[in-house]
């Protein structure tokens, strides 16, 4: 039996676009291919078929019934594609699929939440999965769409969006601050009252090194694996503590011990891939979170007005 009467499908394309254009050189303007290939491109159909696809006379070609049922099953096979790729294209004009974001803990409890919630309700053809941890590296091994991070350098092969500075500070509960703060008011008092800080999985941390300086990291009280856990010791009375402004302002009972930390300030940022910036979920949701970061910079610095000092 045979079962390579046709060379391929695109021999449909070729008996279509002569029968359309009815000359071999308006074919191949249409195939974007040159007269000589259209012609033997039909040399070989008609060869390998045993039948006469089209009649010749002053330069038309004029199907046969044969060359018309091949030219149909050609316009029929053009539109299935044509139709097809305006399908997949649609989708990826319409916002829709799934997102996956990567950011820390710090910033998925504070600022974050008020900003999907928004987006949810003006993409409900996105769903989003946030995957919280404090490696970038699940992004370089594409198991997230999108990274929130404070960096002061991102990875060079991701592209970024600055979108904001986060501050940070010196945080105590209000009551315990007051017990260790005792009749001294400088700097070096707080240096005697007990710490609680981040331990050696975030050991490159900026607030770890400032903090190395004010006392030996070994006489600290309690050590945790996120600021948010710090945070909660803290704001217990276990200790005062160096946490983001966002997290420290936003804790009922903390209170700023002193100013801001100027040195430990760190850009925040937007991350994706060069390969995703055209897909029209990422696009989406890259804009909305900068706009809900743009609403939320005055809380990443720790400038609001309602911010209580001790």
């Amino acid at each position: 039996m045979q079962t390579n009467l046709l060379g391929d499908l695109n021999d449909l394309r070729f008996a279509s676009a002569i029968a359309e254009a009815g000359t071999l050189a308006g074919a191949a303007r249409r195939l974007g291919v040159n007269h000589a290939t259209v012609f033997r491109r039909l040399e070989a159909m008609e060869s390998r078929l045993g039948v006469r696809l089209f009649e010749r006379g002053g330069g038309r070609y004029a199907p046969t019934s044969e060359g018309e049922a091949l030219a149909r099953a050609g316009a029929q096979v053009e539109d299935t594609a044509s139709e097809a790729l305006r399908q997949v294209a649609g989708r990826d004009l319409r916002p829709s699929g799934l997102v996956r974001i990567t950011t820390t803990d710090t910033l998925a409890q504070t600022v974050l939440p008020a900003m999907l919630g928004p987006l949810r309700a003006g993409c409900p053809e996105i769903s989003l999965q946030l995957h919280v941890t404090n490696e970038l590296q699940n992004l370089s091994r594409r198991d997230a769409d999108i990274a929130i991070r404070p960096s002061s350098q991102p990875p060079g092969h991701l592209l970024g969006r600055r979108i904001g500075v986060i501050a940070y500070a010196v945080y105590g509960e209000a009551r315990a601050v007051q017990q260790w703060r005792g009749v001294r008011h400088d700097w070096p008092a707080w240096r005697h009252a007990p710490w609680v800080a981040v331990d050696e999985s975030l050991s490159q941390h900026r607030s770890l090194a400032w903090l190395a300086r004010q006392l030996p990291l070994a006489d600290v009280a309690l050590r945790c694996s996120s600021f948010m856990a710090v945070a909660h010791a803290c704001a217990q009375g276990l200790g005062l503590a160096v946490l983001p402004c966002c997290v420290g302002d936003a804790l009922p009972g903390l209170r700023r011990v002193g100013e801001r930390l100027a040195e430990l300030d760190t850009d925040a940022w937007l991350l994706t891939h060069a390969d995703l910036r055209g897909t029209a979920r990422i696009r989406v949701v890259l804009d909305a979170l900068q706009q809900g970061f743009a609403a939320a910079r005055e809380r990443l610095a720790g400038t609001r007005t309602d911010a209580v000092s001790a």
